[in-house]
């Protein structure tokens, strides 16, 4: 009898058992990739939601150097003349010795201004232009400058 429940009932129950651990159903294959679903969308809510967060801390950077920017440029324009032409002066000084720089560089026979100087001029010019009319506009929002 020992025997017998050995071969007949004890084997079969294990055979049973280990393919039922292998051999899933399509209920069980359903719930599965429902749960890797899941698991997919909790994962892409949690990375959208550290993105808002990313930006917001970005936003909030932006403002704060724009914030302070603003601040430098009253503090300037309150005071004798030397702090309201600091920045001017230097501005107008470093703008010379460029375009001296770009003139005499390599000009000795054909005139020709370099590549790489007309870009750094472009670079200059719009960050001198957005700096001087987004601030000034910016400041005329907030109302600390009266003109």
């Amino acid at each position: 009898m020992g025997l017998m429940d050995f071969f007949g009932g004890g084997i079969v129950e294990t055979i049973g058992k280990v393919a039922d651990d292998l051999i899933t159903s399509d209920e069980e294959r359903a719930e599965k990739e429902n749960e890797k679903l899941k698991t997919n969308l909790n994962h892409n809510l949690e990375m959208a939601k550290l993105g808002i967060e990313d930006k917001k801390l970005d936003y909030g950077l932006v403002e704060n150097e724009t914030n302070n920017i603003t601040e430098r440029w009253v503090s300037d324009n309150s005071g004798n003349f030397l702090t309201k032409s600091v920045r001017p002066l230097t501005l107008i000084y470093m703008i010379v010795i460029l375009s001296i720089m770009a003139f005499m560089d390599g000009n000795i026979g054909e005139f020709k201004i370099n590549q790489a100087y007309i870009q750094l001029f472009q670079g200059l010019a719009m960050t001198v232009f957005v700096a001087f009319f987004g601030g000034k506009t910016i400041e005329r929002i907030k109302g600390k400058v009266k003109d």
